[in-house]
């Protein structure tokens, strides 16, 4: 309510202290009707087939609106948004809250495992055995940096915090990428060839499904869906119901969004299996060894 009523009284404010009513929402006319009726700084006045809003008593109103908005201008751009949007709001959330910077954590599977940027070396191996994992800025699209081994983004950190299940062949980067992958980290994908083979292993449910889609149609046939060994199986033993109705309308973006004819055999399989089954199967069963009882 604060927000619409704070938008409400900075659009009165703005038009000189007097506005027509089709300029407001019906929620910011609903709370500036409640604000005038409450206060008495404001007045509603027919005016031909609607109505305006009027500023009555300025000092009341002023105080008002410094209540919802403690400064006047959106605070110092050079501030970082959230300091700005306290500043105009009371809370780092009130208005758009996304962070000038994003980091994703890397991490390499064995040794040998490189990155280059702008013609220098990264040791990700030597990095990864001495922090742990190394955190890449993703909004910046324009660094250079790319790796001639395959790079994992995997959704969960489990995986990231143990890359054994990577097989034999296929060892390099591990990129954890936590739920959803963003935007930004697609368009720092597309911006440059990071790896000659980009592999995505998601929980296979509507959400991966659905990032799987998005990085298709960003990045075509360079992007992989990775399927784990004997996933059929996993799945009938260790695949969750729940978790796939929660998701179903993601399955229907997926499915919307994905050029079905042109998909490999084995992810129409795999979609088709999850869709009988009525399962999702979350990744970390790749740790699991099924073995017939």
């Amino acid at each position: 309510m604060n927000r619409s009523l704070r938008e409400a009284l900075v659009k009165l404010e703005d038009s000189g202290g007097e506005c027509l009513g089709s300029r407001f929402t019906p929620t910011q006319k609903r709370v500036l009707d409640e604000f005038l009726r409450r206060t008495a700084c404001v007045t509603k006045l027919r005016q031909g087939n609607g109505f305006v809003y009027r500023i009555s008593n300025s000092p009341v109103f002023e105080q008002h609106l410094r209540e919802l908005r403690p400064d006047a201008d959106s605070a110092n751009q050079a501030h970082p948004v959230r300091a700005q949007n306290l500043a105009f709001t009371r809370s780092t959330k009130g208005r758009k809250s996304l962070h000038a910077r994003s980091y994703r954590l890397l991490k390499a599977t064995m040794p040998g495992v490189t990155w280059n940027s702008d013609r220098e070396l990264l040791d990700l191996w030597q990095l990864t055995s001495i922090a742990g994992a190394l955190a890449i800025d993703i909004s910046r699209n324009e660094t250079p940096l790319a790796t001639d081994r395959p790079l994992w983004l995997v959704e969960n950190q489990g995986l990231l915090d143990d890359t054994s299940w990577v097989p034999e062949g296929l060892h390099g980067s591990v990129l954890y990428y936590q739920g959803q992958l963003s935007e930004r980290l697609i368009e720092w994908l597309c911006e440059k060839k990071r790896s000659p083979r980009i592999l995505i292993f998601p929980d296979y449910d509507g959400v991966g499904l659905e990032n799987y889609a998005r990085l298709r149609k960003a990045l075509g046939d360079d992007v992989e869906l990775w399927l784990m060994p004997d996933w059929k199986r996993k799945l009938e033993r260790y695949g969750n119901s729940e978790v796939w109705r929660n998701n179903l309308k993601y399955v229907a973006n997926a499915e919307t969004s994905l050029n079905l004819d042109q998909e490999p055999d084995e992810v129409l399989k795999l979609i088709e299996a999850l869709k009988l089954s009525g399962k999702a199967l979350e990744q970390e069963a790749v740790f699991l060894v099924t073995t017939d009882n």
